[in-house]
């Protein structure tokens, strides 16, 4: 029996099922790209912007605090305990303390500017637990 009876469209099988996945994996991959307009852009683990870059009544702290629950680093219902505005540690940082229920919490934050409003100006360096563990620590720039 010759080749000649089992050809689609005088190609052979194996061809037509290969072009069909090409055009089944083209058509995704467009879509995929042409739709990531309507997905809101939200930071990942490395970057330090937020969701909601608008400034807390809170001042430094409470944006900061704002910006650690919004990455789920600490409880939502943590609160601030202290200065809001934070007290400013020997090597730049602006340190502040929040608590949930008996657990508490420290941040370090960078303020490169005084605008809270703008998510660049407001940088969060690391978070621990009361007992010093690390619940969130800057990576530092590596090429």
């Amino acid at each position: 029996m010759s080749d000649e009876g089992k050809r689609i469209f005088g190609i052979k099988p194996l061809w037509v099922a290969v072009s069909a996945l090409v055009i089944v994996a083209g058509a995704a991959g467009a879509w995929f790209t042409l739709d990531r307009g309507s997905i809101p852009h939200r930071g990942g683990a490395g970057s330090s912007q937020s969701a909601s870059a608008e400034a807390s009544p809170g001042g430094t702290c409470g944006t900061a605090l704002a910006r650690v629950r919004d990455y789920g680093v600490v409880p939502y219902n943590a609160e601030l305990s202290g200065n809001p505005t934070g007290s400013k540690s020997d090597d730049g940082h602006i340190a502040c303390a929040a608590a949930s229920g008996d657990q508490t919490y420290s941040m370090l934050v960078t303020l490169s500017c005084d605008d809270l409003s703008n998510a660049k100006c407001l940088e969060i360096y690391r978070v621990t637990k009361g007992d010093g563990n690390a619940l969130f620590q800057k990576r530092p720039y590596s090429f």
